[in-house]
């Protein structure tokens, strides 16, 4: 009878260290690969945002030396706006004020009395655009939004200060406008400052969401909706976000607002250029490594060809490198006087010590909730049932936040996470380390706290149920927190009827108003035991 002769040893010794060495191999290319895009990543938000910085300081100067050319010009202009010189008066200041396109008055009711660069007949016309209206209604300094102009019909944007005469009478306004369509300040400012190369650009954007400027001129003076950097940057913020825009592409965009005008100057780069960039260093890097562990493999293959019984002894603990497998497994103790065997005797244990720390990782991943942090459910109940059999005394928790659902219809479900991540990130601060807080599903979490007198966890729960009810959360108010308390062995033989009294006790908080701590009573811990 034919017997199967099976692999050799050293066939099944250099398999398991060609696995070894490829799996390192991918695990440090992919933590490579994850540090270099997070770096990458980090660094195109910092060099935009510096970028965007310093335009919008620029921007933010050059607006304000406009409103105060405007104001000097218009208080020497506005003591008699029908002197003879007015014309080149206005010349003269638009030479001075480069960022112009025309300067021009409009007296309180609207009409045109003099500018710059107009045709002789718009003189005395009535002029009825948005800008002006805005100007003569609010009469104050300020920045009008993009609209057609009534002269040029061309869109603008006008800045303009309003002139009073010598008894302080409002009678009219002294304006000046810069086409978006032509060359202006933001070309002057962004069309070359940003490196291009990569994809990236630079665009301004209005306080109501229309494109000032942009590198593609059949955008400019564009509404743009549903973009969150620009609804951000219309809140009077600034910051640094990765986004996919309304053209669908996935940028990594920094932003800052203009506090002189309300606009906002937005710098972003695509994604994919930082990620492409990543993943060519992660594969010179292989390229380097390989040639290394090449020879490496066959300085091992040699060695292995050169020893016989320690190899079978090794091979056997081979089948241990499993994460189901004891941690306290030691390697087998070889021939001491056999280098060859020893050398690959410890190869072998820093593949296992390797393995191990991966295995623990990935370990931890698993009893996580991934949104906020928190221990979960599958956790939950290993705790109890592991306190439950060494006889642990313990407080358990069952909390539930109030009326949850109108939180993530009124402000969507990010701001919903939020909320979740803010009341995960608060509990272990005001239970102490001792306490055991998982995400036991959706909006409900659990609490455990070994050898806490129930006097004890009812002030503790108490403490918690104010907290939420008396700080604002991520919505701008404060969401309220519903709990249920029970005790372990006071009110409870088992996890099951443990649980059922800490629900019991949260259904009747709910059903009492929401926003208190109820306590499983002794009469329902009776019945569940007669």
């Amino acid at each position: 009878m034919r017997t199967r002769k099976g692999f050799r040893i050293k066939s099944i010794v250099n398999a398991l260290i060609l696995l070894t060495v490829l799996a390192t191999l991918v695990i440090s290319a992919f933590i490579a690969y994850g540090s270099e895009k997070q770096s990458l990543t980090r660094m195109t938000f910092q060099l935009n945002k510096v970028y965007t910085d310093k335009i919008s300081e620029t921007v933010n100067n050059l607006f304000r030396n406009m409103m105060q050319s405007l104001d000097v010009t218009g208080e020497y202009l506005a003591s008699d706006l029908k002197r003879s010189d007015l014309h080149e008066q206005l010349l003269l200041f638009q030479r001075s004020q480069a960022s112009f396109n025309s300067v021009f008055i409009i007296d309180n009711q609207g009409r045109l009395v003099e500018g710059s660069n107009i045709n002789s007949g718009d003189i005395g016309k009535l002029i009825t655009t948005e800008g002006t209206k805005q100007a003569l209604s609010e009469k104050r300094p300020l920045v009008s939004e993009p609209y057609i102009s009534a002269t040029t019909n061309k869109l603008i944007v006008m800045v303009s200060h309003p002139l009073t005469n010598s008894k302080g009478q409002y009678v009219g306004f002294i304006g000046g406008s810069i086409r978006l369509h032509e060359t202006n300040i933001f070309q002057t400012l962004l069309g070359s400052a940003l490196d291009q190369s990569n994809g990236s650009y630079a665009y301004v954007v209005s306080s109501s969401g229309n494109l000032l400027y942009h590198p593609d001129d059949s955008r400019i003076g564009e509404k743009v909706v549903g973009n969150e950097v620009i609804d951000d940057i219309m809140a009077g913020n600034s910051g640094s976000k990765r986004v996919v825009n309304s053209k669908g592409l996935d940028l990594l965009a920094s932003y800052s607002y203009i506090q002189e005008t309300g606009w906002g100057i937005v710098a972003q780069t695509p994604t994919e250029v930082v990620l492409s960039s990543s993943r060519m260093l992660v594969m010179k890097m292989v390229l380097y490594i390989l040639p290394a562990l090449m020879v490496f493999m066959v300085l091992i293959y040699w060695v292995i060809g050169k020893i016989s019984d320690p190899l079978s002894k090794l091979s056997e603990f081979a089948s241990k490198l499993s994460p189901n497998q004891s941690e306290g497994d030691e390697l087998p103790r070889i021939h001491s006087l056999n280098y060859e065997a020893n050398e690959l005797h410890k190869a072998f244990g820093r593949a296992v010590r390797h393995f191990r720390y991966q295995f623990d990782s990935l370990s931890l991943e698993a009893q996580t909730d991934p949104l906020t942090g928190l221990f979960n459910r599958r956790t939950l109940d290993r705790f109890v049932k592991s306190w439950m059999h060494q006889e642990i005394a313990f407080s358990l928790m069952v909390m539930d936040l109030d009326n949850f659902k109108q939180v993530n219809d009124t402000y969507g479900h990010d701001k919903g996470d939020e909320v979740l991540r803010y009341l995960a990130s608060s509990l272990p601060r005001l239970l102490g380390n001792n306490a055991i807080c998982c995400r036991f599903g959706g909006e409900e979490f659990v609490v455990l706290i070994p050898n806490e007198q129930f006097d004890d966890a009812e002030l503790a729960a108490e403490r918690i149920r104010k907290y939420m009810a008396e700080t604002n959360s991520p919505t701008g108010k404060p969401v309220t927190i519903s709990i249920g308390v029970t005790h372990f062995p006071g009110f409870a033989t088992d996890a099951e009827q443990l649980f059922r009294l800490a629900d019991g006790a949260l259904y009747r908080a709910k059903r009492l108003g929401r926003n208190r701590v109820e306590t499983a009573s002794e009469e329902e811990y009776g019945d569940k035991t007669s």
